[in-house]
């Protein structure tokens, strides 16, 4: 394990939950807050609750005779695009108002602690590395698999920002010209075919088109309840169009691994994210399409494996983020 000294608070931010760490350098876990995101309510609701977030972890630390001094820093963790050296957040699709903030400097103001703003998947990638799935290697890819498909990239123990702060980007990786329309507005992303909002679109259509299912009789005809989820569990029944989907999205995941495999040589390719709860049945052929599109020297060696920390992997990598920022990971 990665060990250093101090105290950190990570704060994972997304649309749905708000939740935040208080760790120390040796990755012991002193305090946790979790709560339901504002972020439909706006911008200053969401601040105002970050703000009321950390201040329960700096009230954890004192309760727990912590001094305010050793505590090195608040890292957040936001989706983006993002400027992380200016600490702006250009825009954020699922916080509602997010244009151009100046989330750093705000923050500061109100915490009176040095902040650090990071990519949210980039600290779950900093999560995985630091205490996860990734603690013994130092080159990875990570991809988070939901309603869309993000990633973050390590290379020799550093995550991969890029020029502009967009690098990874991963779900815009065209695996299919001309394809289906991104949300993005370009046609044939990965997002557009193997995140969960995919699967669910896809399997509608087949249904529309007269397709048999089981799902079916499980929703009642109420299709508007259909997850990703259900369509993996109806695959593990043996549902033919269920296990049609699964094998294509697994394909299309694929595709996207050996591109990654193909550029950065990692050892590890983590994947994390709701879909993952499908476990071996999308997993298996998933590293099966992986091997057949890579190169053999590239894919030799690499393991693809699920995330360990779970939901936990946003926060310490935010945490994580901290102790990186100052040279103390």
């Amino acid at each position: 394990m990665r060990r250093t000294s101090g105290y950190v608070i990570g704060v994972d931010l997304g649309g749905t939950n708000l939740r935040s760490i208080l760790m120390d350098g040796k990755a012991r876990v002193w305090g946790r807050d979790s709560r339901e995101s504002l972020a439909s309510q706006g911008k200053e609701a969401t601040i105002d609750q970050i703000v009321s977030s950390v201040r329960a972890m700096l009230e954890e630390a004192g309760s727990m005779d912590i001094p305010h001094p050793s505590i090195s820093g608040v890292g957040v963790g936001c989706p983006g695009p993002l400027n992380t050296k200016e600490g702006i957040v250009y825009f954020a699709p699922n916080l509602s108002g997010w244009e151009n903030v100046p989330l750093v400097r705000i923050l500061r103001d109100k915490i009176q602690l040095p902040i650090f703003l990071e990519n949210d998947a980039n600290a779950a990638a900093l999560g995985e590395w630091w205490i996860g799935a990734g603690r013994d290697v130092d080159d990875l890819v990570l991809l988070t698999l939901g309603t869309g498909i993000g990633g973050g990239v390590i290379i020799q123990g550093e995550v991969l920002h890029g020029a502009w702060d967009t690098a990874a980007e991963i779900g815009h990786m065209i695996i299919h010209e001309g394809g289906l329309l991104c949300k993005c507005g370009v046609r044939g992303h990965l997002e557009a075919y193997a995140s969960a909002t995919a699967v669910v679109a896809r399997t509608l259509a087949a249904i529309k088109q007269g397709r048999r299912t089981i799902l079916k009789e499980w929703l009642g005809g109420k299709l508007d309840n259909l997850s990703s989820e259900l369509i993996f569990r109806a695959a593990g029944e043996e549902d033919e169009l269920s296990s049609e989907i699964l094998e294509e999205t697994a394909r299309f995941l694929g595709i996207g691994i050996a591109n990654l495999v193909n550029l950065f040589n990692p050892r590890l390719v983590i994947l994390t994210g709701g879909m993952i709860q499908a476990g071996p049945l999308l997993l298996e052929p998933v590293r099966k399409y992986a091997r057949e599109y890579s190169l053999k020297a590239s894919i030799r060696g690499v393991r693809i494996v699920p995330a360990k920390l779970g939901a936990d992997s946003g926060t310490i990598g935010a945490a994580a983020a901290v102790l990186k920022r100052k040279g103390l990971l």
